[in-house]
């Protein structure tokens, strides 16, 4: 291997997993001591550390976080630190710093202060920094003090995750203060104090917003911080009751392309100049009607949906549905038409309400080409289903999650097929999969079908 030419070493080195494997290699011979450190790539997790982790381990990898950062002639690619809340801020300011000096473009921070209401700061040199063009943000549910001051002159791709926002104000001015902005990710981030938020920039492609509860991961990795957990639970849990990231969004973006609003929705969600909106997903979980009336629920998602009526392409979910149930009237608060969608994917349970709901969303798609349905469980059978003229003239994919054999099922793949429709059968687990799929594809393909270029798959999900 030593015969082997310098760059492509470098690409074996670039392919394992972490920085602290690539160092190990350095011990193979003299010409592989110092292979690594030309690598464009750095990955730094204390994280992987053995458990538990002590002072000393601590300041091994404190030593070695700088060790790796002190090579100066190469400019970097990424720059990944993941470090909790192991290292006071002024230390982990220095390591962003030093990797800002050699020129970073894409970089992912994780950590956070170990006092809980201690607010975090974006080193000086981050915000300058000319070369950066994707940073992400994972801060721990601790507050950000969001630079307001130009900078940030490349950035293109901004995750913002368990993120602390002070103000909405300070949120738009630091939006306005990046100009090439084109991808925004807001993950669980929320606020006790916005009432107002409005996203607006010029040149924004994609926008994501999730409000969802925390994983239990999330948290931090002292076990001598556990009362502090709690008490960041507890936090949390009152946002999801009260308003999450804000309760009146006003989204304004003319270039943006795809928007994905996931978890609790704002009480009120403005859209406006998003001509160029093709593609939506919205998908509000089990927590989003929590501390609401049913109709203010499924109100707001009746104005979420008609602030993006004119996608292409359009994403559901079950509680999805729930929340246009909830609205009650339906022609009220629905948009007056779907008369751009042309592929309509809905996953969802059947149950008493589900289907009639789905059905009178497919009646204002006057030009649906493509519906795929994604049956998660059925509670109870239904007998119309396959009557309905609107569903049998729309239907192109019908996948079911988690088979089990239901008949009812069986029945509607027998339909589906004699319709010339395209049926997936897909599982979640391996060992489900690999015992129930063949059985399925047997007893399936027995059906008679209305042409033999009808698809008929079997899926393992990830």
């Amino acid at each position: 291997m030593n015969n082997l030419l310098d760059h492509i070493l470098h690409l074996i080195l670039s392919l394992l997993p972490a920085t602290e494997e690539a160092a190990r290699t350095s011990i193979l011979s003299t010409r592989w001591r110092y292979l690594w450190t030309l690598l464009p790539s750095i990955d730094l997790d204390c994280t992987r550390s053995p458990k538990p982790f002590t002072s000393f381990i601590k300041n091994e990898f404190k030593e070695f976080v700088y060790w790796v950062l002190l090579n100066k002639t190469v400019d970097l690619e990424s720059f990944r630190l993941s470090c909790v809340n192991h290292y006071n801020l002024p230390t982990v300011e220095r390591w962003i710093h030093s990797a800002v000096m050699r020129k970073v473009k894409r970089m992912d921070l994780s950590f956070c202060p170990r006092v809980n209401d201690e607010v975090i700061k974006l080193p000086y040199s981050l915000v300058k920094c000319d070369s950066l063009e994707a940073l992400k943000l994972f801060l721990y549910k601790r507050s950000l003090n969001l630079p307001t001051v130009t900078g940030f002159i490349a950035l293109r791709v901004l995750e913002l995750k368990s993120v602390r926002l002070l103000d909405g104000d300070s949120v738009q001015q630091f939006l306005n203060s990046c100009p090439l902005l084109e991808e925004l990710s807001l993950i669980n981030c929320f606020s006790y104090s916005i009432v107002d938020l409005c996203i607006s920039c010029p040149n924004l492609k994609t926008l994501r917003i999730h409000n969802q509860k925390m994983d239990d991961d999330d948290s931090d990795s002292d076990d001598d911080d556990d009362e502090e957990e709690e008490e960041e639970e507890e936090d949390y849990d009152e946002f999801c009751k009260i308003r999450g990231l804000c309760e009146r969004l006003k989204i304004s973006c003319p270039k943006l392309a795809f928007l994905e609003y996931v978890g609790q929705p704002a009480y009120e969600v403005i859209c406006e100049n998003l001509d160029t909106l093709k593609k939506s997903t919205i998908c509000p979980d089990a927590m989003a009607q929590k501390g609401r009336s049913f109709k203010s629920f499924g109100d707001s998602i009746c104005q979420l949906l008609a602030g993006v009526s004119h996608v292409e392409s359009l994403s559901l979910n079950h509680y999805f549905i729930r929340a246009i149930n909830a609205a009650r009237d339906l022609n009220g608060n629905f948009p007056a038409s779907l008369g751009n969608l042309k592929t309509l994917e809905i996953s969802t349970t059947i149950d008493k309400y589900a289907m009639d709901v789905v059905i009178r969303i497919l009646r204002f798609c006057a030009n649906l080409e493509s519906f795929y349905l994604i049956i998660v469980k059925e509670i109870i059978s239904w007998d119309k289903w396959e009557l309905d003229e609107v569903l049998a003239c729309h239907l192109k994919r019908v996948e079911f999650l988690e088979f089990n054999g239901e008949k009812r099922k069986l029945d509607m793949a027998r339909f589906l097929l004699g319709h010339g429709r395209e049926l997936v059968f897909s599982w979640r687990d391996k060992v489900k999969y690999h015992k129930k799929s063949t059985k399925i594809m047997k007893e399936v393909l027995q059906f008679d079908k209305a042409s033999s270029t009808v698809k008929l798959n079997t899926l393992l999900k990830d």
